[in-house]
């Protein structure tokens, strides 16, 4: 950690003498700042609990949590270096100096304040190449993939990054050290990107996209948690070869757009005796946006492919969830706006959801740990008044298959929720959310006891600047 950040700083110093004029031209109109507060006062059966409520266990949380992110850009149009932070905390959660480890996150609203808990988000120099289309971007920075945030969305990750464009391509280049431990020199964990768009009209794009994940960080014990334990335990290489596509198209009224992908590689056990698992798994997603009325309405359908891991092969699409040691987060598909099935496009400091958050249920992975997964969502919003908006939604989600000797049935459960925002000022919203989710027989107990459904209602602040 010490090194890569020498290694930045020493990239951003380089660039600042390399542009003495910069320095000469940092007068005030080259700082700028923006971010959000935004606050959070929930009432819910599920948000805030340990795990899904049952009926001897089911009880009605009330608490606020709030989150504010700032950020410092200082520099030109040619060059800028950002610094990125955040502070998260729970009305009245805990006061007063420092704490070791995670504890120290997202605390801080208890009587008297004063907690040590700014946390770095970014940290990077974004600098144009002179005389081309071309862009790079160093250090650490929030990187989302094009398959809707399933790989890696909104994830913070340390790299060089570069895009261009030759009209009518663009394209991207990445290189990321997720993890780089220090038992060993290959005990790290390595994603590359390479992403192309052709666009030749105006409602027509093609994407051909190739991602390359080395994992070496479960080489020694102790390093990241693990893929199940087929592959050899916690112990085991692997790398997973990521090609795929992404369309979108006017088809009339709607906007028709989907992607797919398909993975393959090897994961190899380091324990002598455990034969090599083969990775052979893809996932396909289809969307259509069209105007209706006064409003938008949107259809999607989304499908990760699942096995039941009594081979020699995994068979779910691998995301940067799926070894996650991290806070969470790194896999954050949320544009079917769903608050409970899924990651809520609306997150905080509770993350919570059935699957696909850092709270997740049933794991933070998309992949569900081996079994894939399916989706179908649909929502409505539109203008009810200049300041006031609403929407509706609806979702489905289900396991594609169920591990060997899993008796559960793949339904995890149904959602409907509705949301209102209303505009008081430039930047300035307030708003009310509610969800409700029927839940689906996978999350029975070993007793047999389906978990009691789920509700939450959320009144909201949020003023961006």
């Amino acid at each position: 950690m010490r090194k890569g950040l020498i290694v930045l700083l020493v990239a951003v110093l380089a660039v600042a003498f390399a542009l003495p004029a910069m320095a000469a031209d940092m007068t005030p109109t080259n700082l700028k700042v923006s971010g959000f507060y935004r606050s959070k006062a929930w009432l819910s059966n599920f948000f805030g609990q340990a795990a899904l409520p049952t009926d001897n266990t089911e009880a009605t949380n009330a608490f606020v949590e709030q989150r504010f992110r700032l950020k410092f850009d200082l520099g030109s149009e040619n060059v800028k270096a950002v610094w990125f932070i955040e502070s998260d905390m729970n009305f009245g959660d805990s006061a007063g100096g420092a704490a070791p480890g995670a504890a120290a996150r997202n605390v801080g609203g208890a009587l008297g304040g004063d907690k040590i808990q700014t946390e770095t988000k970014n940290v990077y120099v974004w600098f144009k190449v002179p005389d081309t289309s071309v862009d790079v971007t160093v250090g650490l920075q929030s990187q989302s993939d094009v398959y809707a945030g399933l790989i890696y969305g909104g994830a913070d990750m340390a790299g060089i990054f570069t895009t261009g464009k030759y009209e009518p391509v663009t394209w991207k280049l990445g290189w990321a050290k997720l993890y780089e431990n220090a038992t060993q020199r290959s005990d790290d964990m390595t994603l590359y990107v390479a992403e192309t768009k052709f666009a030749p009209a105006k409602d027509v794009s093609l994407g051909l996209n190739l991602y390359f994940l080395q994992q070496d960080a479960n080489k020694v014990a102790g390093t990241l948690p693990g893929l199940p334990a087929f592959a050899g335990g916690n112990l085991f290489s692997a790398k997973v070869y990521m090609p795929g596509v992404t369309a979108s198209f006017k088809a009339g009224p709607a906007t028709i757009s989907g992607f797919a992908q398909y993975q393959f590689g090897t994961i190899e056990p380091v324990a002598a005796g455990l034969s090599d698992v083969d990775v052979s798994a893809y996932l396909l997603d289809l969307r259509a946006d069209m105007n209706l009325g006064p409003g938008k309405f949107f259809f999607e359908g989304l499908y990760l492919s699942g096995g039941d891991l009594s081979g020699d092969e995994y068979e779910a699409p691998i995301t940067l969830a799926t070894n996650e040691a991290s806070p969470g987060g790194n896999s954050a598909y949320s544009r079917t706006n769903m608050h409970i099935l899924m990651s809520s496009p609306d997150t905080i400091g509770v993350s919570q959801c059935l699957l696909g958050c850092s709270g997740g249920v049933a794991g933070s992975d998309p992949g569900n740990r081996g079994r894939g997964m399916w989706h179908v969502a649909a929502g409505y919003n539109q203008k009810l008044t200049p300041k006031l908006s609403g929407q509706v939604n609806v979702g489905y989600l289900a396991a594609t298959e169920m591990l060997q000797g899993e008796t559960n049935d793949e339904g995890m459960g149904t959602e409907f929720n509705a949301r209102l925002d209303y505009n008081l000022a430039k930047g300035l919203d307030v708003g009310v959310i509610g969800a409700y989710a029927l839940i689906g027989d996978f999350f029975n107990n070993s007793a047999g006891q389906t978990p009691e459904d789920v509700w939450m209602g959320v009144a909201r602040v949020n003023y961006a600047f």
